[in-house]
């Protein structure tokens, strides 16, 4: 029985985990740049956290256009 199911990425978490490994980031230290918990970045990605101000974090940490 498998206890730790791996959720997929998002389409927005594709893009973020692209451009972390673009810069040699991590999950936690863009977290730390956004001022929010590393486990919220993490839920964002896999689409359990839809909230817009995590969300926009995120992109205006990342550069993305809004």
């Amino acid at each position: 029985m498998d206890m730790a199911r791996k959720r997929q990425l998002t389409d927005f978490g594709r893009k973020v985990r692209k451009e972390l490994d673009r810069r040699g980031m991590t999950q936690r230290e863009l977290a730390d740049a956004c001022g929010i918990n590393y486990r919220v970045v993490h839920d964002v990605l896999v689409g359990l956290n839809c909230k817009e101000d995590n969300i926009r974090r995120i992109e205006e940490q990342l550069g993305f256009p809004s």
